[in-house]
């Protein structure tokens, strides 16, 4: 098998056979089809690894990335400003009703809710 097909798991036990000696880095070479430089970088890449993985590191949760943070900020500032839309579009709509009404009432004209004669049509009779 290749060098190039193998996962990083089965690349990993090749470097600890050329760790452990128990095979020769110009076998492994041979066998798997790979350089000794790309060999030897592997071995030093799979050292950096562990001395990272075995770092202290702080206690407690990691930090949201700020991407999330900056999205999710942009989220609520989308929310409030669709909620300040609604509260202007329904004043807008009162103002509307309010100018609408003063019209009717400068042209004389009946105002929803009030009884009278201006509409025009006739109340009951009464029959003898």
């Amino acid at each position: 098998m290749k060098w190039q097909d193998l996962n990083g798991e089965e690349r990993y036990r090749v470097v600890e056979l050329a760790r452990k000696g128990e095979v020769s880095i110009r076998e492994l070479c041979r066998t798997f089809g790979v350089s000794r430089q790309t060999l030897y970088r592997a071995i030093e890449a799979a050292d950096r690894s562990a001395i990272a993985a075995l770092e202290p590191k702080k206690r407690g949760r990691k930090p949201r990335p700020e991407s999330e943070v900056k999205t999710e900020a942009l989220q609520n500032e989308k929310a409030d400003l669709e909620k300040e839309l609604r509260r202007w579009r329904q004043k807008y709509e009162v103002a509307k009703t309010i100018l609408d009404l003063e019209r009717r009432m400068e042209r004389g004209e009946r105002l929803p809710g009030e009884e009278g004669e201006k509409t025009g049509k006739r109340g009951p009779t009464k029959r003898t």
